[in-house]
């Protein structure tokens, strides 16, 4: 496993740059923030992931750990490779990436090339619960320690976060819902009424 390289940036193309180390050239893929922040003859030092196949080796370098860590959780996720994780990255910056999954923002996933609603839901979902297990990850993306608020296990709630809503649409909707039918409504008339409440608006 690599590390990192440093070296001089020799030449870019598309998503790769060719980085001189020592007078070895090494072809490795970066992000598209990265590569317009990469200048020709620049020396820069790269944090690495190596992708083993048995048909390929390929090289992806980042310029910070928060990228990386992203880039390999997102590996995790079923059915998303390198290149839909590039594209990720290069679709919306590390923040962006938290505010999106934290808002359960589908359509700022679907702007990613090569990805589809089917995949943008299955990613969020999967991103939600590896938040839930590992600290680490929330203070990468910037997110809370909990990552759907003081009122996560909420079965309105989460219903209305599966349904698409953001954070804030669900957690106003599911308040409004129970001050408007009372304590004694059944979870699936809360819904409802919440459902009715953000049509209005």
């Amino acid at each position: 496993m690599i590390a990192f390289l440093r070296g001089t940036v020799a030449s870019k193309s598309l998503d790769v740059i060719a980085l001189d180390v020592n007078g070895v050239g090494y072809a490795v893929f970066v992000p598209e923030p990265v590569y317009r922040r990469l200048v020709i003859n620049q020396e820069v030092t790269l944090l690495t992931y190596c992708h083993i196949r048995e048909d390929h080796f390929h090289i992806f370098g980042f310029l910070r750990e928060e990228e990386r860590s992203l880039f390999t959780t997102l590996l995790g996720i079923n059915k998303v490779g390198p290149k839909v994780a590039l594209s990720v990255l290069s679709a919306m910056p590390v923040n962006e990436f938290g505010r999106a999954v934290l808002e359960n923002d589908v359509k700022a996933f679907t702007k990613v090339a090569g990805v589809g609603k089917a995949m943008a839901q299955r990613l969020l979902l999967e991103m939600k619960t590896k938040l839930k297990q590992d600290p680490d990850l929330n203070a990468i993306l910037g997110a809370p320690e909990q990552v759907e608020g003081a009122i996560e296990g909420d079965d309105v709630y989460e219903a209305l976060i599966s349904l698409g809503c953001t954070v804030d649409e669900a957690r106003r909707a599911a308040a409004a819902a129970r001050k408007s039918l009372g304590a004694d409504a059944s979870d699936e008339d809360l819904v409802k009424a919440a459902l009715r409440q953000l049509v209005k608006r």
